[in-house]
């Protein structure tokens, strides 16, 4: 037995001491009230008997990476339905998979079955460590219980036996169960290629491939850089591995990729195949340029000013294209334009290795371009908010959204499509003003109120539209616009829109949508369009055609994670509200120096401007002499970075008297120059990578004499495509001059390590992983030996068989809470006390008094009277015509407690 508040027992003392001196009953009464002090103080201390009847828990953990045979979900499934069947009372089983990170399929429970894998993984990587701790958080520290592994032991990450040991201080076994591919006779696979760490252009090097083979066998190699191909041919390769000697000379800096590929009949594990590397070409730092008009006043200004400039047309980011490039200047970019990814990538370019951003306005950039709730809005140095004295005119919004099957799909962060939809809907809605109107429905094969068209001012259930719900079917893009239809047209707002969101790939049933889009524009309602998917998907065209017809925009989705910026994006735009398109005169400030010797006189008006605030601490070199007074050039410091915003359009409809002011060459160049500044190097310093199977080695070492940095130096690491946060782990000292920082690489692609010295950072060169690390070379009986060591740290074994596993596990403690029934029977001696007071015992005793006076019994009425001698208090009272009242009668000689009530009643009336 336990107590959880055993502090309560001592209540005791006092109460008992205070039951002795004031509630004390003769006879049965007293044992009763004792007993009830007794169960009540217990009750308060919260008993609980353990009993070992509990049951146990079982965590099956399910490996799905990549090297797992493709019917690895179908066996898991079976094994896990087989355990189930075997539950006795009190028992538990609960489901873990993992690929590159752990995912909860099932929670622990002792009732139903388990439907299935339905959370999506990312399999280029096996982290079984934590999977493992994912298990053990799983069971609760009170219960017993074991871990069931079913993988193949080709784990990446950190080692899993800390987190089998982890398990076993808590008393909990991992078992195994092996399941892996058949064993290839023939593995041909490219460990890796080596090329030097960074090269000048024009010169000729060296470098080599190492290629493994675990039998001889001819076989074919492939060499290509960016896509062109340099070698081809057949090769023999002899058991072990092969050293393949390669040269080159790059004709012009920046990032060099290079891709060998071998083939050989026979060769069972394709996987591994190719190898990958990426070589640094040095040169001056150049200037990126993404714009529509590769020939217009930005593109001739930066080209005659000297920089290193390279000019493109928007594409999707990555930090291979950023390698080697100071400064990106976006000339009114759409954020969609850069994809998701993409705004990743140039988030940690500028803030974690120490780029230069440089932003122009127009109707494609900033609020409008899609840039609010992007990676890259914390980077401005002005604000993307839309305030109320901003608005034109209030709006009416119909938001359709589509709550087909396919939304319940989850992404890779675990959120599901709907969430992620719902996430930007509610973004939206938080951008409108008190007198807008708007109204929200979910659709599948029918159309589900989520709320009516409604002020804003009257409050909008948010809470709604973030739960969501995903129903059946596919979407019927007739059913919704009709809905939409009979929504809007009950507005009388000067604007009124429709917003449909539907996926581009399960858009059904337009019926009459043509008519509904007639007749909404015949009201001057305008219908857009976000498409979740690529612009090729089946339902694509539809979709355009809907947005074309509607007199709206359409966007495609193809990251789910854009969503919430997409919503953003239309709803500033149907507002009408972060561009100014009327004329502007500027101002200078006092931070115009920072550009170079620029003058404040004679500075033009622009025709219109994306209307921003700046923010703190952020510098402002002009600005408007507008009501609104709003920045035009600001900057600052971002991160390792700078950035720059100008809020003006350089080269468009909105450019007005900026194209011909004298200055524009030298202010742009200006801004550009003042972003190069942030990347300057460290002198003397050298970083230095190097990859040993899927483990990444810095080092770094700083000039002999020199001094000690004041903070610890850390390595970042950048995942290339951008899809992964960056990864920062501590340097530590190898010796007087040298750090060093090792990490895992968690998947292929390509990584970008940067070192963080101070206030400075060095780019170290690129590594590549071709292919996950689960295909490295290597036996399963590697894996076999990790399963093995990891059941032998806390006693488990391995399952060939699922019968059994709950009989041989210990059972929990279970706990049964005894404060209820000591309440319950609390409350059985109080009516027990109560009944016998009233009913079985006697009265009260009180201690006897002597008599004040003499008196005569009534039953010797002859008996002479003795008086005794009296005392001023004894005097005898006044005669008196009305009878006196009956004497006093001696205190334990009434009959009953009825009879002494009585006494006391005729004392206080006189009578």
């Amino acid at each position: 037995m336990s107590f959880s508040l055993p502090q309560a027992w001592v209540l005791l003392l006092p109460l008992g001491l205070f039951l002795w001196k004031y509630g004390q009953r003769p006879g049965l009464p007293m044992w009763l009230r004792a007993a009830l002090l007794v169960l009540v103080v217990g009750a308060l201390s919260g008993p609980e008997l353990r009993l070992a009847d509990a049951g146990s828990d079982v965590v099956v953990v399910v490996d799905r990476s990549a090297s797992m045979p493709r019917d690895v979900d179908r066996t898991a499934q079976e094994l896990i339905t087989l355990l189930e069947s075997q539950r006795r009372p009190g028992d538990r089983v609960g489901v873990v998979t993992f690929g590159r990170e752990p995912r909860v399929e099932q929670p622990l429970t002792s009732r139903g079955g388990f439907g299935g894998f339905t959370r999506a993984v990312d399999a280029e990587a096996s982290d079984l460590s934590a999977a493992l701790d994912a298990a053990g958080a799983l069971i609760p520290d009170e219960r017993t219980g074991r871990v069931l592994v079913l993988s193949d032991g080709r784990a990446t990450g950190v080692d899993a036996r800390g987190a089998a040991r982890r398990l076993a201080a808590r008393g909990l076994a991992v078992d195994w169960r092996h399941l892996a591919r058949p064993e290839p006779p023939l593995d041909v696979a490219v460990v890796s290629v080596d090329v030097p760490a960074a090269v000048s252009e024009r010169e000729p090097f060296q470098f080599s491939a190492v290629v493994h083979a675990s039998a001889a066998v001819t076989g074919t190699v492939r060499l290509e850089r960016n896509g062109r191909v340099l070698l081809q041919g057949p090769y023999d390769f002899q058991p072990g591995p092969n050293v393949l000697p390669l040269r080159d000379l790059i004709e012009a800096p920046g990032l060099v990729r290079y891709q060998l590929s071998v083939a050989a009949p026979g060769d069972g594990v394709v996987e591994n195949d190719r190898g990958v590397a990426v070589l640094r070409v040095e040169g001056p730092p150049r200037v990126l340029l993404l714009t529509n008009q590769s020939r217009g006043t930005l593109a001739r200004s930066l080209a005659a000013s000297g920089l290193q400039l390279d000019v493109r047309a928007p594409f999707r980011l990555t930090l291979d294209d950023l390698d080697g490039v100071g400064a990106v200047v976006l000339e009114n970019v759409d954020a969609s334009a850069l994809g998701e990814p993409g705004l990743n990538a140039l988030a940690a370019y500028v803030e974690e290795a120490g780029g230069g951003l440089v932003m122009t306005g127009g109707r494609s950039s900033f609020g409008e371009g899609g840039f609010r709730r992007s990676p890259v809005e914390p980077l401005l140095p002005v604000s993307l908010e839309m305030r109320e004295e901003q608005r034109r005119a209030s709006l009416a919004l119909s938001v359709l959204m589509d709550a087909s099957c396919s939304m319940g799909v989850t992404v890779p962060d675990g959120r599901t499509k709907m969430e992620l939809a719902a996430e930007g809907v509610v973004a939206a809605l938080t951008l409108l003003n008190p007198k807008d109107e708007v109204s929200v429905h979910m659709v599948d094969t029918a159309s589900h109120e989520i709320f009516p068209l409604s002020p804003v001012e009257e409050g909008l259930p948010l809470g709604d539209v973030a739960r969501g719900f995903s129903g059946g079917g596919g979407i019927y893009v007739g059913e919704a616009l009709r809905t939409g239809r009979a929504e809007i047209l009950r507005s009388e707002k000067p604007t009124r829109h429709v917003l449909l969101f539907s996926d581009a790939s399960d858009s059904e049933a337009p019926d009459d949508y043509q008519r509904t889009l007639a007749t909404l524009r015949e009201q001057d309602v305008t219908v857009s369009v976000i498409g979740l998917g690529l612009p090729s998907d089946p339902d694509a065209d539809l979709l355009r055609e809907v947005a074309s017809r509607g007199g709206g925009r359409v966007y495609f989705a193809e990251d789910a994670m854009s969503l919430p910026r997409i919503f953003s994006q239309e709803t500033l735009t149907v507002a009408r509200a972060t561009f100014v398109d009327e004329p502007a005169s500027l101002e200078g400030a006092p931070d115009l120096p920072l550009l170079g010797p620029l003058s404040a006189q004679g500075l033009p008006q622009v025709g219109g401007y994306n209307l921003t605030y700046l923010k703190p601490r952020a510098n402002v070199a002009l600005r408007t002499l507008d009501t609104h007074g709003a920045p035009i050039l600001a900057m600052w410091p971002r991160g390792a970075g700078r950035t720059v915003a100008f809020t003006a359009e350089v080269d468009g409809p909105y450019t007005g008297e900026l194209r011909t002011w004298a200055s524009l060459r030298a202010t742009l160049e200006g801004m550009v120059r003042w972003t190069l500044a942030g990347a300057a190097p460290v002198a003397d310093a050298v970083v230095r990578t190097e990859r040993r199977g899927h483990l990444l080695r810095v080092t770094l070492d700083l000039p002999p004499g020199e001094p000690l940095p004041g903070a610890a130096p850390t390595m970042v690491l950048l995942p290339g495509d951008g899809r992964a946060s960056p990864v920062e782990r501590p340097m530590r000292w190898e010796d007087e001059d040298r750090l060093v920082a090792e990490s895992p690489l968690e998947g292929s692609g390509t990584w970008h390590p940067v070192v963080r010295l101070g206030a400075k950072v060095l780019r170290a060169p690129p590594v590549t992983l071709p292919y996950a690390p689960e295909f490295e070379p290597g036996s399963a009986k590697a894996g076999l030996e990790l399963l093995r060591a990891l059941a032998a740290v806390g006693g488990g074994v391995e399952r060939l068989s699922m019968t059994g596993l709950f009989l041989e596990a210990p059972e929990s403690l279970g706990r049964v809470a005894l404060s209820p029934w000591l309440v319950a029977l609390a409350l059985a001696v109080l009516l027990a006390e109560v009944a016998a007071r009233r009913f079985l015992s006697a009265p009260r005793l009180r201690s006897p008094r002597a008599p004040a006076t003499s008196v005569a019994s009534a039953a010797s009425p002859a008996a002479p009277s003795v008086q005794a001698p009296r005392t001023t208090a004894e005097r005898p009272a006044p005669e008196s015509d009305t009878a006196a009242p009956p004497a006093k009668p001696a205190e334990g000689g009434v009959d009953s407690a009825l009879d002494a009530a009585r006494a006391r009643a005729r004392r206080r009336l006189d009578r």
